[in-house]
């Protein structure tokens, strides 16, 4: 079962939290090995997914519909009213966000948010 992580508040470090709560390593160790404490790219998160034994593509796949989602997946998460992302973690249907999340699974997400994209993980 994965643990919920929160993100620090006015950091960009959701793909960051999110790899830590799929690893369960701790936050700091995670930024060590990405190389930075701000936005990653799919590629930086598929890196450090594989040097923790996780298979994934290196690319996202498109959502077509956010309720048929993998069993875990790292998916991100974009607004309307915005050009940033972010990402969090899919898992048997909870999400695992250290924003707008707490540690059911269950998010407070605005309502122009929705998940356009993912990378399915197989651990």
């Amino acid at each position: 079962m994965r643990r919920w992580r929160r993100q620090e508040a006015g950091t960009r470090t959701s793909g960051q939290v999110a790899l830590a709560v799929i690893t369960g390593c701790p936050i700091e160790g995670i930024i060590e090995r990405v190389g930075h404490s701000h936005h990653t790219t799919t590629r930086e998160l598929a890196r450090v997914l594989d040097h923790y034994g996780y298979l994934c593509p290196s690319r996202c796949v498109r959502a077509k519909n956010p309720r048929e989602m993998p069993k875990l997946a790292l998916a991100q998460v974009h607004s309307q009213y915005s050009s940033r992302w972010h990402w969090v973690v899919v898992e048997n249907g909870r999400i695992f966000d250290g924003v707008w999340g707490d540690a059911y699974g269950v998010v407070d997400w605005p309502r122009d948010f929705r998940i356009t994209c993912y990378l399915p993980i197989e651990d």
